[in-house]
């Protein structure tokens, strides 16, 4: 799982790369977080040491001393096996077992460490029941394409080694629970089981796998604000959410994150609706249907769905009778037109959430209200969506495509 969340990673980098090269932003940040059972103590001793080597494969040792003449500038060498490389920073602030912040200097660094200007590298330790929860973003002015990708992967892998560092100074390598993965496939373990009780297991097998892909969208979204994800989650007979490990700052995130899962879904739904038409496979066909029909019906404008979460925050910075006013006539319309074609499991979670949407009507926005310009893109992705699903599931209605279980 490990590899495939790595690949995914990579992936992800790539895709985020290109996208921001052919706007020309060049300024990006990226924020890692890693849970560590360790004390903070240890973590802390790891994360501000000059002089550290973390076992292979490959062994990577980093040895640094102050620069002659400086009080705060540091220079040394990276060693990755046989390779060495050149690095120095400037410590900017040091809160002991708090946090502390460096800068990345371009001048006595290799490239393949400071790829662009203005780098920082920021951390920060929280005491945990359990352990440390390390969270380091690292905030650069890229000036070449490669460090677009070798900077966030890089952060990731580093976090991971530095985590194994600490758990086997404390002893307690290998007693981490599982965490966010373990929790992941525990919960949808009992989720395809439950669907494999209402359908057949082929059905739910698939049915799974886009709900992976919807859930991926959000999580992809979350990172793509700089929001850490807390975890992705199943929920049997009901489907899966994806949760932020720290709040929205603004609506216009909130309603941008609630969207990417039926909007990341688009790109698999468009290659299974390809491939459907180029191969005549008859399961490219049911997924892409499958697939529309799905995110589709997540994109009702009715909490707790994402429609309805796009929608809400569309309306944040609207007087907020009217919006609460607007949630509820779309709950009960959820409501009835959920038991009039018989769909009741959404009858169940409409009502199983009703008592926090009346509550809710009634506390405050914490986010930042959602701007003009961005509530008018919101829509228009919302809008765009939406068609494209109803045009994929009424083609295949027309087409007269055989349900596949």
């Amino acid at each position: 799982m490990t590899l495939i969340a790595d690949v995914i990673h990579i992936l992800y980098f790539l895709l985020c790369g290109l996208f921001d090269a052919l706007l020309g932003r060049r300024r990006k940040s990226y924020v890692t977080e890693v849970e560590i059972n360790a004390p903070v103590d240890t973590v802390w001793d790891a994360a501000s040491s000059h002089a550290i080597v973390f076992e292979g494969p490959p062994r990577i040792e980093i040895t640094t001393s102050l620069r002659e003449g400086t009080t705060d500038v540091y220079e040394g060498n990276i060693n990755f096996g046989e390779r060495t490389v050149a690095m120095a920073y400037r410590e900017v602030e040091l809160r002991p077992r708090e946090a502390l912040l460096i800068e990345v200097l371009k001048e006595g660094s290799g490239p393949g460490v400071a790829p662009g200007e203005d780098f920082f590298v920021a951390c920060k330790f929280n005491a945990e029941p359990h352990g440390t929860r390390l969270t380091t973003v690292h905030e650069l002015t890229h000036d070449n394409f490669v460090g677009r990708l070798t900077i966030p992967l890089g952060a990731r892998f580093n976090a991971r080694r530095l985590r194994d560092h600490c758990e086997a100074l404390a002893g307690s390598a290998g007693q981490r629970g599982g965490g966010k993965l373990g929790a992941g496939l525990v919960t949808g373990a009992l989720t395809y089981a439950s669907f494999t009780y209402l359908f057949d297991w082929q059905f739910a097998a698939l049915l799974l796998a886009l709900l992976v892909i919807h859930e991926a969208g959000h999580a992809v979204a979350m990172r793509w604000v700089g929001l850490p994800v807390q975890g992705v989650y199943f929920i049997p007979f009901f489907g899966g959410v994806a949760v932020a490990a720290a709040p929205h700052r603004t609506e216009a995130e909130r309603g941008f994150v609630a969207l990417m899962g039926p909007g990341f879904s688009l790109l698999s739904t468009g290659l299974f609706l390809v491939a459907g038409y180029l191969t005549g496979e008859p399961l490219f066909q049911h997924l892409a249907f499958l697939s529309a029909i799905l995110n589709g019906f997540n994109l009702a404008p009715v909490l707790p769905l994402d429609g309805g979460h796009v929608v809400d925050s569309a309306l944040s910075s609207s007087d907020p009778e009217f919006t609460a006013i607007i949630n509820i006539l779309a709950l009960f319309v959820g409501i009835g037109a959920s038991v009039y074609f018989e769909w009741y499991m959404l009858t169940a979670l409409l009502l199983i959430t009703a008592p926090w949407l009346f509550k809710s009507a009634k506390r405050p926005r914490r986010a930042e209200p959602i701007t003009e310009a961005s509530r008018n893109w919101l829509v228009a992705g919302y809008l765009a969506t939406v068609g494209f699903y109803v045009a994929i599931v009424t083609h295949y209605m027309t087409a007269g495509l055989a349900p596949l279980s």
